[in-house]
């Protein structure tokens, strides 16, 4: 269930899902993409989706207004729904931003989780595992027991607080300690013509936190590709763009193959592997004001 902002200063990037083919051209899937005003009322009636991800516009998003603008906006959104305790009921709320502007440090970002499905004894404490945007996924995937992409989403370190309870086992990155996610390593979304990369094929041989294989979508779209090179290896390496000079954590093209062991991702899906959460919500919001390019809040029932 993606949602919008109904009014002001809403850009077609500020829902990800119209920018899928996939979405756009299937009007079934268009349709699910709703407003503010119909999230209220799915609220009120208790029809809630498991996951839900929420843009607001250009004004409470902060992008066309300031931090404090952004910050008034999301306190009022959220606080109604913090004292709901029919929404709150094994929901877990995700709420984080999509880069940092201090340029000269590593990337690095702040990202809360609320909401009834955080145990008590781990509210308020802080968690110093190692996550990427690719965690929402792979949190996700772990959570319901979902295939994965073939691509980043394996590897990425599950949600600790969802992992606990699911019996998987995350992991520290081999060189966590040189990365620095200031600048773009070359790719299809590349600025730089000279970094420009075709789209790599999926690895077609990963399982991911699910314990699933990568999705049958995946497979029927890119099955003429499972001979190509690809960088997605499942290990949880971190690639980036370098220091401007070298780019020793450039990703690596490598021939499809299974994840070396370093998860306990392969196992036998079961009605008991899953955490206490049932809903998740996902605010994306852009707090440009002060740099920050997004924020985001997600809501699971997990």
């Amino acid at each position: 269930m993606p949602l919008c902002a109904g009014s002001r200063q809403l850009l077609t990037r500020s829902s990800p899902f119209v920018s899928y083919d996939s979405v756009n051209l299937n009007g079934t899937r268009l349709a699910k993409l709703q407003s503010f005003t119909e999230f209220a009322s799915d609220i009120a009636a208790n029809t809630l989706p498991q996951y839900a991800h929420l843009s607001p516009d250009m004004l409470n998003d902060g992008h066309n207004t300031s931090l404090q603008y952004a910050a008034n906006w999301t306190q009022s959104f959220l606080s109604p729904l913090l004292l709901n305790q029919q929404f709150m009921d094994r929901t877990l709320i995700l709420l984080t931003y999509d880069e940092s502007a201090t340029y000269p440090i590593p990337n690095h970002i702040v990202s809360l989780l609320l909401g009834g499905a955080i145990p008590s004894n781990l509210k308020g404490t802080t968690d110093d595992t190692l996550y990427t945007h690719y965690s929402i996924l792979s949190t996700l995937e772990n959570n319901w027991e979902l295939p994965n992409l073939g691509r980043y989403d394996v590897g990425a370190n599950v949600f600790q607080v969802v992992a606990d309870q699911t019996g998987y086992t995350n992991h520290v990155p081999s060189n966590i300690a040189s990365v620095n996610n200031s600048l773009s390593y070359g790719g299809f979304l590349n600025s730089d013509p000279a970094k420009y990369k075709v789209v790599p094929a999926p690895n077609l041989q990963l399982v991911g936190a699910g314990g699933q294989g990568v999705d049958n979508s995946v497979h029927t779209y890119w099955n003429t590709a499972e001979n190509q090179l690809t960088p997605y290896d499942g290990s949880g390496t971190l690639y980036d763009g370098g220091n401007g000079v070298s780019d020793a954590n450039a990703p690596v093209y490598k021939a499809q193959a299974p994840a070396a062991n370093n998860t306990n991702s392969a196992t036998t899906p079961t009605a008991t592997k899953k955490s206490s959460a049932t809903r998740a919500a996902f605010l994306d919001i852009s707090w440009a004001g002060l740099g920050f390019g997004g924020f985001l809040v997600a809501a699971f029932v997990l």
